[in-house]
């Protein structure tokens, strides 16, 4: 594991250092898991504008890379092969901490349907 040094305001690591006191840890651990919930969130919305721009690109796709999947990083093909685990290994070494869409382009489009959860409204 590498060690990094970084420059925090002060209000920064008191605040983290009063929650990892809370919690029975320490603002090292605390910090840490907090930059990985970070990282993690900033690759799942980047899937997400991949995604946005798979489904717009998809006729022009379809007509290359029929069948095939493709990693698709910052709204470009950056790589396609018939077997889908020998292309994830393939951008993993090259992008092994970036999201990186890998789909296979087929005739129709996953449907995507939002389900709206009701909720409760207290009458007074």
């Amino acid at each position: 594991m590498g060690i990094a040094t970084l420059s925090l305001a002060e209000t920064t690591v008191s605040g983290l250092q009063q929650v990892a006191s809370s919690r029975g840890t320490t603002a090292d651990v605390l910090a840490e898991q907090a930059i990985r919930s970070y990282l993690r969130q900033e690759a799942e919305q980047k899937i997400e504008r991949e995604e946005q721009e798979f489904h717009a690109q998809h006729m022009q796709l379809l007509l290359r890379y029929a069948g095939q999947f493709i990693a698709m990083h910052e709204g470009r093909v950056i790589d396609s092969d018939s077997d889908e685990l020998a292309l994830y290994l393939r951008v993993r070494q090259r992008f092994p901490m970036v999201g990186v869409l890998i789909k296979q382009v087929a005739t129709e489009t996953d449907e995507v349907w939002m389900i709206r959860s009701p909720h409760l409204e207290v009458a007074t």
